[in-house]
């Protein structure tokens, strides 16, 4: 059967969808396991990962207050500045099976491989086989998720849950149920508790999506969408009402905010702010204020085919936006079910909106936002291959598929051009794109089209998969991971976090890493007893890593980065007095170079004056029970 024969079909979830070919089956099979291996290989070469969330998890493993409330210790002094859905999953994964890197890390591969499936899935609905697979091909093997489900980021669990949400949505065009709609809110408003506002960047399509193409009557589309925004707000909002109704002396304070609160945090820090531009400590890519080092605002359509981001998520971005365009133009002409209408709406629209708004947010922007548009390029150019691929026999359509090919290979050409690393790939993707548009142009024996439908394929994954071999050979730590080589720009983003990870500048070390203690210092933590806290210090990445290394709760002066009002100094005396906490450690190069809050800079001061330090393994460390 062909694309155009299922998409006309009147019940193509029923004909189509549940009946897979034995080749399709083992397709599946195929890129579900080539998916898992790709996830799961050697990957406790990545430790930690990130240290800020991998202390969290281990904080949730000991304590289930700090389980709850996100803490990032176990002694509940202050929260990650996210909500702690994320942390949960890989909580529950330490106390099962103890903390290690396999414990903290497996949860998000296997939501990558789960991510894959709902892609297909997805397309599967209204297409055949073929664009499914390919679908599902194109998202397992996009860089930044191939670096994501590979680390304790977010992001696995929101994209987990978004694509859920948009599978649920599909289901709920097709036949108006109640369960779809309550479903797909939910699974956003769950997404939203893994990353906040980033995972609402689909609603705008999935709501015009249903408003255009849903079952039922109009009336009875909207009273479910109100529906659903009800279980989005629940689901989402009411671990957040618990917090910001706990009283603040019976919970941790909300890392990242300026008032203790929840929603400011979502609003603020983990929303407008994200929208603002900031001074940026290149090595690390986090905000640091007025005093810290100064990058120029690189915002605007071009801003994802920089050398930061372009190797993340830029490899079919150019195809994928063709495709949409392509889709948007011929959609009267497709002859499409419904059912395909609403998900080329969605696919459209989602593109379209996370390409905007990634374009042109702030300097608080990470590289490995990119994430969010991996799942639409894996829509869009599926089906925007087959749309052109069926009206081939126009010769402008035709036309317009090899510029398509084209423009893919040279995007790809144009990103291996920000490394030296890269060897012969340039010159392979080249080869296999020309036969790509070759067969595009020319192939007329079936043959020939077997063979073209063949190389497209290839052509599309080609380049990302080599990216992917460079990634999988590497380990990625810190708050910033990054895909592929090294660039050749000494002011890539690439460059300074290579710099920082051998401690050039020292600080970009401590900021975006952490910098783990020696065997001393983790034991005199770790032996610690009596104490509630083993030490405090300062930034959230070196507390991070003390805690991991010990397995001992160590207090974050003032959260990420030193400038949260928690503990007070008030607070900090209180504790020492009582004794619950062992020692302070003391970061010189961070009361130097990083502009602390006035309690962490007070209670630097005041341990100073009142204890007396001593040089461990080059690390300054005042007893504070003496």
């Amino acid at each position: 059967m062909s694309v155009t024969e299922t998409s006309r079909s009147k019940a193509p979830a029923k004909d189509t969808a549940w009946r897979p070919l034995p080749w399709e089956q083992i397709g599946l099979a195929v890129l579900l396991a080539g998916t898992a291996l790709t996830f799961l290989w050697g990957l406790d070469r990545n430790g930690w990962a990130n240290p800020y969330y991998s202390a969290a998890a281990q904080a949730g493993s000991q304590d289930w207050k700090a389980f709850f409330f996100g803490s990032l210790d176990a002694g509940n002094l202050i929260t990650i500045d996210k909500p702690p859905l994320s942390i949960w999953i890989m909580s529950l994964s330490v106390r099962l099976f103890g903390l290690t890197s396999w414990a903290l890390l497996v949860p998000q591969a296997i939501m990558g491989v789960a991510t894959t499936w709902l892609i297909y899935k997805i397309i599967r609905r209204s297409h055949t086989a073929a664009p499914a697979l390919l679908g599902g091909l194109i998202y397992a093997t996009t860089p930044v998720v191939v670096l994501m489900s590979r680390y304790n980021n977010p992001e696995p669990l929101m994209g987990l849950l978004t694509v859920a949400a948009v599978y649920f949505v599909i289901r709920a065009i097709d036949d108006n149920r109640w369960t779809w709609y309550l479903l797909a809110g939910t699974a956003l408003g769950l997404g939203f508790m893994a990353k906040q506002i980033q995972a609402f960047l689909p609603i705008p399509a999935l709501v015009l999506a249903v408003l255009l193409f849903g079952a039922g009557t109009l009336g009875s589309r909207v009273f479910r969408l109100l529906v659903a925004l009800g279980a989005l707000v629940i689901s989402g909002g009411w671990w957040l009402a618990i917090v910001d109704l706990t009283p603040a002396a019976d919970r941790p304070y909300v890392g990242g905010s300026a008032t203790n609160s929840m929603l400011e945090l979502t609003l603020d820090y983990n929303g407008l702010a994200r929208f603002l531009r900031f001074s940026v400590d290149p090595q690390t890519g986090t905000a640091v204020g007025p005093n810290g080092a100064a990058t120029e605002y690189d915002g605007g359509f071009s801003r994802l085919f920089n050398a930061n981001f372009a190797p993340e998520g830029a490899w079919l971005l150019f195809t994928a936006l063709t495709c949409a365009l392509a889709l948007v133009m011929l959609w009267r002409q497709s002859g499409g079910t419904r059912l395909a209408s609403g998900l080329m709406t969605v696919g459209v629209v989602w593109l379209g909106a996370v390409y905007a708004v990634l374009s042109f947010m702030g300097t608080m922007t990470h590289t490995y936002y990119v994430f969010s548009i991996a799942a639409p390029i894996s829509l869009m150019v599926p089906l925007g291959l087959v749309m052109l691929w069926n009206q081939r026999h126009r010769l402008v359509l035709r036309l317009v598929g090899a510029v398509l090919l084209i423009g893919t290979g040279y995007t790809a050409v144009r990103i291996f051009q920000y490394s030296n690393e890269w060897g012969p790939w340039p010159v392979t993707v080249v080869g296999v794109m020309m036969l790509g548009v070759a067969g595009w142009l020319f192939a007329a024996t079936r043959l020939q089209k077997l063979l073209t439908c063949s190389v497209i394929p290839l052509v599309m994954v080609l380049a990302p998969i080599a990216t992917d071999i460079v990634t999988l050979s590497g380990l990625h730590s810190g708050t910033n991971p990054l895909s592929g080589p090294v660039g050749n720009n000494p002011g890539a983003l690439s460059a300074h976090l290579d710099a920082a990870r051998r401690g050039d500048p020292p600080l970009a070390r401590h900021l975006g890493f952490g910098v783990e203690p020696s065997a001393e210092v983790a034991t005199m933590l770790r032996t610690s007893d009596g104490a509630e806290w083993a030490a405090a210090t300062y930034t959230a990445q070196n507390a991070a890593v003390y805690q991991l290394a010990s397995q001992r709760p160590v207090i974050a002066l003032g959260g990420w980065l030193g400038d949260d009002p928690a503990p007070t100094v008030d607070q900090f005396k209180g504790i020492v007095e009582d004794r619950r906490i062992a020692y302070f450690i003391h970061q010189q190069v961070i009361v130097d170079e990083v502009p602390l809050g006035r309690n962490a800079v007070a209670i630097t001061d005041w341990v100073q004056s009142n204890f007396k330090g001593e040089n461990v393994d080059g690390v300054t460390i005042y007893n504070l029970r003496k």
